[in-house]
């Protein structure tokens, strides 16, 4: 039942969303707003407003005169993403290193124990989740709103990615993630800007070689 506290429109919104990231559409596919107000049983408006958002999200592209299509990212494109999330997340993890303070410390040490929490339970969507959430709170400490603002926008993107990145193997791709995300922490909770970049890096490199694109 959807939570009365939402609108329609963000109920529609969450509930396709979570298609999308799920992978219930192959990419690339048409994306057809009378047969999502059938799956979700509501009415085209909230639907097709949720779309719209989710054409601003960057994961449906709305084609002229063809209509709306889930996105396909080439390889090329996937490296730009990549390159980009390297940039400004060293940025991020510096700023963030300057600014933390102990309430900081603790909000990342429990992002990772609700992924470790996670993991164990073998529920890798939320896990996918926790995953961006953690990047996106190191960008959230740093203080630099438009940072920010602009990493979140990058992260529906790559929430999708991670559905495709860890769909084999997932056991293993967290772990390793969550191993990751640990040494990136204990570098800003030592004040290490040069180890921290250098964890950051290899976070997202992994990324790369799950995807196959090294």
């Amino acid at each position: 039942m959807a939570d009365r506290h939402l609108s329609l429109n963000e109920v529609a919104y969450q509930a396709i969303r979570e298609k999308i990231i799920q992978g219930e559409f192959n990419p690339g596919c048409r994306i057809r707003e009378d047969h999502l107000a059938d799956e979700i049983s509501m009415s085209r408006t909230p639907v097709r407003e949720a779309i719209n958002r989710l054409v601003s999200d960057g994961l449906i592209i709305n084609k002229a005169r063809k209509g709306l299509y889930l996105i396909d990212p080439s390889r090329e494109e996937f490296e730009s993403y990549l390159d980009i999330r390297i940039a400004l997340e060293k940025l991020s993890v510096e700023q963030c290193i300057d600014r933390i303070e102990e309430e900081g410390l603790m909000r990342i040490s429990e992002a990772l124990d609700e992924f470790g929490f996670r993991m164990k339970n073998k529920k890798y969507d939320l896990c996918n989740q926790l995953d961006g959430e953690f990047h996106l709170l190191i960008a959230e400490i740093s203080e630099n709103k438009k940072l920010y603002t602009i990493l979140d926008e990058l992260s529906s993107f790559f929430l999708q990615t991670r559905s495709l990145e860890k769909k084999e193997n997932p056991d293993v791709k967290n772990i390793k993630t969550l191993r990751e995300h640990r040494i990136i922490y204990e570098a800003i909770r030592n004040k290490d800007k040069v180890i921290a970049k250098e964890a950051l890096f290899k976070n997202i490199d992994t990324m790369r070689d799950n995807l196959h694109l090294q």
